[in-house]
């Protein structure tokens, strides 16, 4: 799951619609799970009506400025101007960051938003939400905490059985 801002969803469909008929393309900053910002990245292909190429410097300047700020690269997107929200066997043979996700905005019919993982010759949907952080983001914060809290827990107990447990003192002869 990946939490997707508004800003940077609002700022994706605007970059889609603004190059249509063209593909859009850009760069995806963020962390801890999260999509800050969608950064437009100019489209270099051959054949711009049907594909994309990020243009290489604009690339470079992104993330060198998104890194500056403490952002880093979540993935890409690019839009599907005559067609739907999902990945062409161009876009996955042309996917060399198997880590990264990839956005893809259709502008058919109402436009639609989807998230990607493509590797190794496939595509697997990524669910996604609008907002500040994805729930499991969440919860695994608060089952950091739960663990915590029980680990000190468990040794304040340990420390109070192993002192209930010592034998007495010996007694000290008097003198």
């Amino acid at each position: 799951m990946i939490a997707i801002m508004p800003e940077a969803h609002a700022a994706m469909l605007a970059h889609a619609r603004a190059d249509a008929p063209r593909e859009a393309c850009g760069v995806l900053l963020g962390r801890d799970g999260m999509v800050k910002e969608a950064v437009p990245v100019a489209n270099r292909a051959a054949d711009p009506l049907h594909t994309f190429r990020l243009d290489e410097r604009q690339y470079v300047a992104a993330l060198y400025d998104g890194e500056q700020r403490g952002l880093g690269l979540i993935g890409f997107y690019h839009s599907h101007p005559q067609g739907l929200a999902i990945p062409s066997q161009t876009d996955i043979a042309q996917s060399h960051y198997p880590d990264a996700l990839h956005v893809i905005v259709g502008l058919v019919g109402d436009s639609l938003l989807t998230v990607w993982r493509l590797r190794h010759g496939a595509a697997e949907q990524v669910d996604w939400v609008m907002g500040s952080a994805p729930p499991e983001l969440r919860e695994s914060r608060m089952q950091t905490t739960a663990i915590v809290i029980s680990a000190v827990v468990a040794f304040i107990i340990l420390i109070v059985l192993s002192v209930a447990l010592l034998p007495p003192a010996p007694r000290l002869p008097m003198p």
